[in-house]
């Protein structure tokens, strides 16, 4: 029972503290860094009167569909009155978007590192000298199996259809060499 439970955290652990690392070193893109609320006007409020607002020119219909092929959304200002004064074609969520998947990529790629060597410390720990390094390797090999797959779940929505099979087929063949390194010879 005492194997188990230190496999586990060593696996656990391991898996925490790559993500945790990343995190700190790399942190992810958040919101308000790309999307203001208010943008350089004061908040919308409503007006006492819709009636006293002036008519602002609003986006064509061109214009509405070029921001929205663009991915971007169509935005009002407001006066200090609460009424419309300008418009604008607003991509933060865009750029937000393509934050977070390169940020993604690269924990990806960073996790992956961080799993194949957990991985390699895993299989290449002598386990002759004591079963205490067998558990400790288990727990290794455990953990950066955990951190691959975790890392790969987070970037498998925004891989390229292609680039999906190739990173499966990659993880497939790291379990099957270590089952068979680890296990084959038993």
């Amino acid at each position: 029972m005492a194997k188990i439970g230190v496999i586990l955290a060593i696996a656990i652990l391991f898996s925490i503290f790559t993500f945790a690392t990343i995190n700190a070193v790399y942190p992810q893109p958040q919101y308000d860094d790309y999307c203001t609320m208010y943008g350089e006007t004061k908040p919308y409020i409503a007006p006492m009167d819709p009636s006293n607002c002036k008519r602002i020119k609003g986006p064509s219909e061109t214009e509405s569909q070029t921001c929205f092929d663009q991915k971007g959304m169509i935005t009002y200002r407001y006066d200090e009155f609460g009424c419309p004064s300008s418009w604008t074609c607003d991509f933060c969520q865009r750029d937000l978007n393509a934050a977070n998947e390169k940020h993604a990529f690269i924990e990806f790629i960073i996790s992956s590192i961080f799993a194949l060597i957990a991985l390699l410390i895993g299989l290449y720990l002598p386990t002759r000298k004591s079963d205490l390094n067998e558990w400790v390797g288990t727990g290794f090999m455990l953990g950066g199996l955990i951190t691959l797959f975790a890392g790969t779940a987070m970037v498998y929505g925004e891989l390229h259809r292609v680039i999906k099979p190739i990173i499966i087929l990659a993880e497939l063949l790291i379990v099957l060499y270590l089952a068979y390194r680890k296990f084959g010879n038993k």
